[in-house]
């Protein structure tokens, strides 16, 4: 399913407003304010809307029916900018929960002192709906906001234009690792089912287009192996192309499962149902198939997480079944939501999209590398900067092979329609990281469990810690290109070993690299061994 961010505001209190005191509010207009208030708490905003505006000019005055109206217009898609004058116009009421509206407003449009001001305000009024982290975090948002804004990165970034994208959604693009084949999702008139929901917005489908000469050709909805007549979305796809992973709704069009396809003689086969290590009766929105199709990263909110959504991992394993649900701990989850993972055909290199961390708004992009696969060790998260990420929801990114490219889905100023899909060329590779895999051990090859301090030569100030493996002496320490450091091995029993490190691979073009450690014995060694 789509997955627009909505702000949605606590309805109880709607319900027991002094609304016969108002002025020029008649009988038949307090059954219509009645009526707009069960729409609204029900979430039907274009009906609820239809009501507030008719109401609207009986009494300009009524701050609770300026803030539900502008509520609403701010939910419904294309409408956003109406709501501004009303959530105004409860605010110089002192409406309690439309300064906090209203900041949410500003901040999308980018006016994050205003926004800061107006949640400030808000923490300090009384009986109010938000509680005090969340208004914090928004706070936090506009600051990082105009932090990222103020040093933007040097990408270009493009709009894919009217032969992919429509008036309606089209989100979720998945590209081959040759760059030449785009599958994503789109809500746009003609799809298979023709079927709309109650917003009035046609059913997903998925639909396909061909890179030609560095041209896109029309896209074509990608027929009835993948579609049905209820929701079919885009969820991940392996590097070559040959297995997707596809979201699909049941009967209620509400509750859904992963499916995975396989590409045979050109064409796809019947999508097949998931492991039940994935599907179950949370919410399974999103997946990555990682190469070599052994390992699954997906989204869900299942009990246990650390939040809202969380990312998890499965493995296969060596007799075929897949393991428990993995999930990737709090370097990369948070209290928020994260979603759509992108693991990238290095292996490594994980995108993903997360309305905490340092997001600058809705959902931003981010990119964290696994330091450990055994271990489940994970970088921190990058925020990958302005103006690839903005203050609206800025989704489902994946990267071309070389690094060079990326595809990602906003909702953003001059675009073609609601949410569109966008190309994004990075000025070098975004895979800028060096793997140093060695094993640590003594004159007679034995492993030795070590302790590895890296430090920069310059400063001195330590950069990472690590330990060797006991049984191995294995180690692996992840650098940034031409990174240099100076490293101190310490164990118990030997002299203490330092050298220099820089992560250079010796192959060109390479992104791995050896760097074994041989220990000497301490001369004292022997005598301590005997002592104990």
């Amino acid at each position: 399913m789509i997955h627009l961010r909505s702000v949605i505001i606590c309805t109880a209190l709607l319900l027991v407003t002094g609304a016969a005191a108002q002025k020029n509010y008649k009988r038949s207009h307090l059954q219509m304010l009645d009526q707009a208030r069960v729409l609204l708490a029900a979430e039907d905003y274009e009906q609820a809307a239809k009501l507030y505006k008719r109401l609207a000019p009986v009494d300009t005055n009524f701050a609770d029916a300026a803030y539900e109206f502008g509520v609403c217009l701010w939910n419904i898609p294309g409408m956003r900018d109406h709501a501004f004058p009303h959530l105004e116009r409860a605010v110089r009421k002192n409406h309690t929960e439309a300064y906090y509206q209203l900041g949410l407003a500003r901040h999308r449009q980018m006016r994050f002192a205003d926004a800061i001001e107006l949640f400030e305000r808000y923490k300090k009024l009384h009986l109010r709906n938000i509680k005090d982290h969340e208004v914090d975090h928004a706070i936090a948002q506009c600051k990082t906001g105009r932090e990222l804004v103020k040093d933007p990165v040097e990408v270009k970034v493009r709009n894919l234009g009217p032969m992919i994208n429509s008036t309606a959604h089209d989100y979720s693009p998945l590209v081959t690792a040759d760059g030449n084949t785009m599958y994503f999702t789109s809500r746009r008139q003609g799809t298979r089912g023709g079927m709309k929901d109650m917003t009035g917005q046609y059913l997903e489908d998925i639909y396909v287009a061909r890179r030609i000469d560095d041209m896109w050709t029309n896209a074509v909805n990608a027929g009835p192996n993948l579609n049905t007549i209820s929701h079919d979305a885009t969820v991940g796809l392996n590097p070559d192309g040959s297995s997707m992973i596809v979201y699909r709704t049941g009967k209620d069009l509400v509750s859904g499962d992963l499916y995975e396809a396989h590409m045979h003689a050109m064409q796809w086969q019947a999508p097949v149902i998931m492991t039940d290590k994935i599907n179950g009766k949370y919410h399974e929105p999103s997946a990555s198939i990682a190469p070599g199709g052994d390992e699954i990263y997906f989204t869900s909110d299942r009990p246990g997480g650390f939040g809202g959504r969380d990312l998890y991992r499965i493995r296969r394993l060596p007799n075929g079944e897949w393991s428990m649900p993995l999930n990737l701990g709090p370097n990369v989850n948070t209290k928020y939501d994260e979603d759509a993972p992108f693991m990238h055909s290095d292996g490594t290199t994980l995108f993903f999209s997360s309305n905490g961390h340092t997001s600058m708004g809705g959902f931003d992009i981010f990119k964290v590398v696994l330091t450990d696969s055994d271990m489940n060790g994970w970088g921190k998260p990058q925020n990958l900067g302005f103006p690839l990420n903005t203050v609206n929801d800025d989704i489902y990114f994946s990267l071309s092979d070389d690094g060079t490219t990326g595809y990602f889905s906003s909702e953003r100023p001059g675009g073609i329609g609601l949410q569109d899909i966008y190309q994004i060329i990075f000025p070098g590779s975004q895979l800028d990281h060096v793997f140093v895999r060695g094993v640590v051990a003594d004159a007679g090859d034995e492993p030795v469990k070590a302790r590895i301090i890296l430090t920069d030569p310059g400063t001195e100030e330590v950069i990472g810690v690590y330990n060797t493996n006991e049984n191995t002496g294995r180690f692996f320490i992840l650098l940034s290109q031409d990174q240099r450091c100076h490293m101190t091995v310490e164990a118990p029993g030997f002299l203490v070993h330092e050298s220099e490190m820089t992560g250079r691979p010796n192959i060109p073009g390479s992104r791995e690299m050896t760097f074994d450690v041989m220990l000497t014995a301490s001369p004292d060694r022997d005598r301590l061994t005997r002592t104990e």
